[in-house]
């Protein structure tokens, strides 16, 4: 991520700055949460954070994670830090985006997906379907 970042650095300052200064400001979010394929749980926590190019720091930023039982939203830190907790669809497969937007109208740059199965109770494995006949 950070070479990324670097990267653009370098061609906004060979372009002579005017896209740190010039364009819409960007968010870039990083979830660090191992995220499971499958779960019981009623609800997962995402945590992880945001970085805003240019930085500015009276920017609030609101995270928005649709796709679970709820639409889950959570406002980031002043550090960058956010952790928002995401209620699941019962027994059914929940396919999570989440996006950050700030009150200056800078959005992240693309939604974070996933698909999280719910299950209630968990499959039974073959030695317990070999155990039954």
């Amino acid at each position: 991520m950070y070479k990324t970042l670097a990267a653009c650095a370098l061609a906004c300052l060979l372009a002579g700055g005017a896209c740190i200064t010039d364009g819409p400001a960007v968010l870039y979010v990083v979830v660090n949460t191992a995220v499971p394929d499958t779960t019981s749980d009623e609800q997962i926590g995402l945590s992880g954070y945001v970085e805003r190019t240019p930085q500015q720091q009276d920017a609030i930023t609101v995270i928005t994670v649709t796709g679970g039982a709820i639409t889950a939203v959570d406002t980031v830190n002043l550090h960058g830090l956010f952790t928002v907790h995401v209620p699941l669809l019962i027994d059914d497969d929940n396919h999570l985006s989440l996006t950050a937007r700030d009150n200056t109208g800078a959005q992240s740059t693309s939604a974070w997906q996933r698909t999280v199965v719910h299950r209630s109770a968990a499959p039974a494995t073959s030695s317990e379907l070999n155990s039954k006949r």
